[in-house]
């Protein structure tokens, strides 16, 4: 690890983002020229829900950390809340490795206990990364991409896969399949598709004072349409919070209509186990605070 500093390194601390199967080892080094933060892949193989399927879905494949400079960089040029320079590339044992900046902040735990203030932060942020539009379906460098109007039968298709993979014995969540499948063939197609995080998770994000300073986790961002991020935050607020966030958002951008997709894209996100094995009835009645 030194070959990627220039200062002596004074220690080094393993980070855990709090949460099983993440695709990430994450260091904090400390230098004596400062703090920054180091980051490889710790899968060898994409063998679970979420990342099987999004690299079906997307593209998306977590081994290759070097891409995390494209996707920092793109966030970069929309977001107005911060997100870590890319400063270093290398290998360690044969790994791709990056160094990023160390941005102020703490780890978000949980948007339901931020204040308004932060949420509302919070809301304008996302709407200012969701300016940001594209034309096709896929990963953030466009080496995967799908065109808008098959989005929802190539969507069909990988939740296809991912039962006849990972939900074969589960008739409860098999079940689901075919009204749903029929449903998403019946729907428009996205008119734009922006920057959305997949894994959407109050760990990705920091917070110092009232105010959401730093973007950090990102390799799990994606080409594909916004709403994807909405059904993702009803799981992650609440009635309180969903109004704070909606009040920021909505005063940079106007809100999806989640009416039509919001039962297809939740069953795709318990396929992927977004939010871990929650039971599936529970998950695709979970209250709705986005209309």
């Amino acid at each position: 690890m030194q070959s990627l500093f220039k200062e002596s390194i004074i220690r080094t601390i393993s980070l855990h983002p709090g949460y099983d199967g993440h695709a990430s080892s994450v260091t904090l080094v400390e230098t004596e020229g400062g703090e920054y933060i180091v980051r490889s892949s710790s899968i060898a193989q994409l063998d679970n829900e979420f990342w099987w399927g999004n690299n079906l879905l997307f593209g998306i494949d977590p081994r290759n950390v070097y891409k995390l400079e494209s996707i920092h960089n793109m966030l970069r040029s929309t977001s107005v809340i911060p997100v870590p320079r890319v400063l270093h590339k290398g290998f360690i044992n044969n790994k791709e490795v990056v160094v990023v900046e160390k941005l102020a902040g703490e780890t978000i735990c949980d948007f339901k206990e931020l204040s308004c203030e932060a949420l509302y932060s919070f809301g304008e942020g996302l709407a200012h990364i969701h300016r940001k539009t594209f034309s096709y379906i896929g990963d953030v460098q466009g080496d995967f991409q799908q065109p808008l109007d098959t989005f929802h039968e190539h969507m069909c298709t990988v939740m296809r896969k991912l039962v006849a993979h990972f939900y074969r014995d589960d008739r409860e969540i098999a079940s689901y399949l075919p009204e749903l499948e029929r449903i998403a063939k019946g729907l428009l197609s996205p008119v734009a598709s922006n920057l959305i995080l997949v894994d959407m998770d109050p760990t990705q994000f920091l917070l110092m004072g009232n105010q959401i300073s730093g973007l950090v986790d990102t390799e799990a961002y994606a080409i594909a349409p916004r709403e994807l991020d909405f059904v993702a935050l009803e799981y992650l607020l609440d009635e309180r919070s969903a109004r704070a966030f909606q009040e920021g958002y909505s005063s940079i951008l106007e809100l999806p209509n989640l009416s039509q997709v919001r039962a297809v894209y939740r069953y795709l996100y318990r396929l992927l186990r977004v939010q871990g094995r929650v039971p599936i009835q529970q998950w695709m009645n979970h209250p709705t605070y986005f209309t």
